[in-house]
């Protein structure tokens, strides 16, 4: 265990919903933390309420109970200002590329646009932003005039990470990051990530189903079942000594690693 305080702490996270009347709890008492510099994975089946917590944690779903903290600090009571402020710092990305960016506007104003909301320099150092984070995630500086229909997948989630890299997040929320994509270009996006982490020192807290994605980034794993947190622990521990029934029946079920 770090004796640091983690970037990210998330404490007895609850979500419900309320379809037809009746209460969901699609979360149920979560908890999990994300070091600095560190990938963890947080794993599940669809439907084990993995993805709602990613939703949770930059307050898209609203917490019936809980806390998130970040860098030190309470995102939960944080208001206006300061809000905006903490959230600068984690920035999501979305399984479909396509259904992230608006389709109406160019790469350059897609890339842009976080820098207009929080106020980031002038036109011209944000053009010169642009240009920088296109080099980064491997695309010609004339994909800044074309519209995300004209990028294959892999190119558009490309596109989704540079917009997240706009404000120099110090953690990433990558949800299902490469599942829509071919399998010829996930592991291309997965070495891109990985080498956003390893240059820039970002923490990664990776919602995935994928067994094998998460042995080959991860550096711990939290399992979720039905809206709970089972299993957690260093990838290769829980990986090669499962404990849970439901740990061993998901990678029973995976391919073979």
């Amino acid at each position: 265990m770090s004796a640091h305080p983690p970037l990210l702490a998330a404490d007895e996270l609850r979500v419900t919903f309320r379809p037809g009347g009746r209460e969901l709890r699609a979360v149920d008492g979560v908890s999990l933390d994300v070091q600095a510099g560190e990938t963890v994975a947080l794993v599940g089946e669809s439907g084990s309420g993995k993805s709602t917590v990613a939703l949770a944690l930059m307050g898209v779903h609203p917490l019936a109970g809980g806390r998130v903290r970040f860098d030190g600090r309470d995102v939960t009571a944080a208001e206006g200002a300061e809000r905006k402020a903490l959230r600068r710092r984690m920035q999501l990305i979305l399984q479909d590329p396509y259904g992230s960016l608006d389709p109406r506007w160019s790469v350059a104003r897609i890339l842009e646009e976080p820098l207009v909301a929080h106020a980031v320099g002038d036109a011209a150092s944000r053009a010169r932003r642009v240009g920088e984070l296109l080099a980064q995630v491997g695309l010609p500086a004339d994909a800044a005039e074309r519209r995300p229909h004209q990028f294959s997948g892999g190119q558009r989630q490309r596109i989704a990470i540079a917009r997240a890299l706009a404000l120099e997040p110090r953690l990433l929320i990558a949800d299902e990051p490469v599942s829509a994509l071919d399998v010829s270009i996930q592991a291309q996006i997965v070495n891109l990530l990985l080498e956003v982490q390893r240059t820039r020192g970002t923490a990664l807290l990776v919602i995935t189903h994928d067994i094998a994605l998460v042995h080959h980034v991860a550096h711990r794993v939290v399992v979720m079942y039905l809206g709970r947190v089972v299993e957690t622990g260093p990838v290769d521990e829980v990986i090669l000594r499962p404990r849970h029934p439901y740990t061993i029946a998901l990678l029973k079920s995976a391919p073979r690693i």
